[in-house]
């Protein structure tokens, strides 16, 4: 028996396979343009690990269409609209730029995401709100410390007449007079008008492990009034010293209540030390012979009950606890008002804190070491969230006498790397580096960005009026870093910039893109301090050090061409970023502004070095 077709039956088939045919046809040409996306990893992601899993996905494209998908160039298969791969990352490079091609016959679609690449030793990141450690320091020089020597005297006050009160009893009963028994005694005590000083200074001075705080006194001035009884005359004296000085060490300590104050703590006592005593009568008649020796007895009591006096006003009241003598208190309120993260975050505009992590004193200075921690005040929507900041292992700098090129220096602020990043993130976050150019300088001058001057470069867009606005719209996608090596020509600072977006546009309307790139750049940077303002001076950029995607190209531009192009124009363009970048202003302490000696680096560390100078 033979079995036949159904000749109904095999049409109807013939249709549905049709009507499927038909249904993914549609689906892969009219479903909008075809695509190529990266699913993971995720734009801006920071990772330690030696290389990551890179997945994504294609869309609207048919059989025919598709010439392969690439992935930093390797091809990779394509299942059910589906690829992944794996992708080793550089830690030395950082920015590890992962671009997804989908070429097609007609061609090439193009997604991109960066990877920020550490090795998890020696360098990494800091998630948003994290600390970077030992990352900020601030040194004051013995010749910064003899400036705010008068801020410190200003909030001590030193009153000899609540130390040594009128009235206090300084002799009783001694027996003056003497024919083989007594017949005068004398009682001396402190007169009116009470115990007085000149003037007073105090003179901070930096030891190994300590700081000197030592306390002058000029003309410092008794008065007594010398009382007799029985043959003993009645007289006042007056008992003064041309100088007395009360010597006293304290040691700085990060505050354990508020770590970012310093906590100040006397060592030892004080000692007081005169130069001489003089007296003189200031009425009455003491000086007969009979009782010349009282004089010196006199002064021997006094001595000692100055000393007494100045130092009970001085030592610490409670040794180690919360209580401070005053010139500690002083020296503790003058420091507060050095605030690394108060007066540097208020100027700049960001949120840092800078708890101490330890205060080293030296013959020559003193150097505060802090953590820090950099945000974003008032973060811009359109700017990017950035999940962390690219961190390197560095060493705590030595502070000396001199900056790094031998001159001497009142203060000095060093920053890490760490730190550094921490404050370009935040400032990125803020719009730092969002910003319209309407005009471009090829080294002649500034010339407005028009339909015809970029047409030389991009002859597409000649279809438009020559005197047609068109603008350069940039927006970084991600934070610039600062890593520990000089520049590419012997710079300061290297700094890399990864995935800057520069868009090509007409003025108005907006939105009508032409031409949008992904910028990498690797640039040599100088650091110039002038007027209370570090600034960024950006070199000359070489076109090697230049790295560009082309993420989108409605115009059809030889896409060959432009990638040997637009290195030359963006090596022009990259240096005026240096102004983008902005100013930090370094606020002035304690009534002084800061004039420049020196920026350089000390070891991995930025260092800026200024003496203090009074403000106008």
């Amino acid at each position: 028996m033979t079995l036949r077709a159904n000749p109904s039956r095999k049409n109807l088939l013939r249709v549905l396979f049709l009507l499927v045919s038909l249904a993914w046809l549609l689906a892969a040409t009219c479903g909008g343009p075809p695509t190529i996306k990266i699913t993971s990893p995720s734009q801006s992601t920071f990772t330690n690990d030696a290389s990551v899993l890179v997945t994504g996905t294609i869309a609207n494209v048919s059989a025919a269409q598709m010439v392969e998908v690439r992935v930093n160039g390797t091809p990779v298969v394509v299942t059910a609209g589906s690829w992944s791969t794996t992708v080793a990352l550089d830690s030395v490079a950082v920015f590890n730029p992962i671009v997804a091609e989908l070429e097609l016959t007609s061609t090439t679609k193009r997604d991109r995401v960066t990877v920020v690449a550490g090795d998890g030793v020696t360098t990494g990141y800091v998630l948003d709100g994290g600390f970077s450690p030992e990352s900020v320091g601030l040194r004051l020089n013995d010749s910064a410390l003899d400036d705010i020597e008068s801020v410190v005297t200003d909030l001590v006050d030193f009153d000899p007449s609540t130390m040594i009160s009128v009235g206090t009893l300084v002799i009783e009963d001694y027996c003056a007079v003497s024919l083989i028994w007594c017949i005068g005694w004398v009682d001396v005590y402190v007169a009116n008008p009470p115990p007085t000083i000149s003037g007073f200074g105090i003179d901070i001075d930096s030891l190994t492990g300590a700081v000197a705080g030592d306390v002058n006194l000029d003309d410092l001035q008794v008065d007594l009034d010398i009382v007799g009884t029985g043959v003993a005359p009645s007289c006042g004296l007056r008992v003064t010293a041309a100088q007395t000085d009360i010597l006293g060490d304290y040691d700085l300590a990060p505050d354990p209540g508020d770590p970012s104050a310093v906590d100040v703590n006397q060592v030892g006592i004080v000692d007081v030390v005169f130069s001489s005593f003089n007296d003189e009568f200031t009425s009455g008649i003491c000086d007969f012979p009979l009782i010349g020796d009282l004089i010196q007895l006199i002064i021997g009591d006094v001595q000692p009950m100055v000393e007494g006096g100045l130092e009970d006003f001085m030592n610490d009241p409670d040794g180690a606890g919360p209580l401070d003598g005053p010139v500690a208190d002083a020296i503790e309120v003058a420091l507060a008002e050095i605030s690394i993260a108060g007066d540097i975050g208020a100027a700049i505009g960001v949120n840092m804190e800078a708890p101490l992590v330890d205060i080293v004193e030296d013959t020559a200075g003193l150097t505060l070491q802090s953590d820090s921690s950099i945000t974003a005040s008032l973060p811009l929507p359109e700017a990017p969230d950035l999940p962390a900041s690219y961190t390197l292992e560095t060493t705590f700098p030595v502070f000396g006498a001199t900056a790094p090129g031998g001159s001497p220096y009142g203060i000095g602020i060093g920053i890490s790397p760490s730190a550094f990043n921490q404050l370009l993130k935040a400032e990125i976050e803020s719009g730092l580096l969002i910003s319209t150019l309407t005009e471009f300088d090829l080294g002649y001058g500034p010339i407005p960005l028009t339909a015809g001057f970029l047409g030389a470069f991009l002859p597409e867009l000649l279809s438009y009026p020559v005197s047609e606005p068109m603008v350069i719209n940039l927006a970084p996608k991600l934070a610039p870093i600062i890593t520990a090596n000089p520049g590419p020509a012997g710079e300061l600072l290297e700094l890399k910039i990864s995935d800057l977006e520069v868009v090509v546009e007409l003025a108005a309307p907006a939105n009508t893109r032409f031409l949008v790139l992904a910028v990498d750049a690797d640039l040599g940077v100088d650091l110039s301090f002038a007027g209370g303002v570090l600034s960024f001076v950006i070199s000359e950029v070489a076109t090697q050090d230049i790295g560009i995607t082309i993420r989108h190209n409605s115009l059809g531009t030889n896409e060959a061409s432009l990638l040997a192009l637009l290195p030359v124009l963006l090596a022009q363009a990259l240096p005026t970023l240096g102004d983008s970048l902005g100013a930090f202003p370094i606020p002035g302490v304690l009534g002084f502004d800061l004039s420049p000696v020196e920026v350089a680096k000390n070891g991995d560390f930025v260092g800026i070095y200024a003496d203090l100078v009074p403000a106008p």
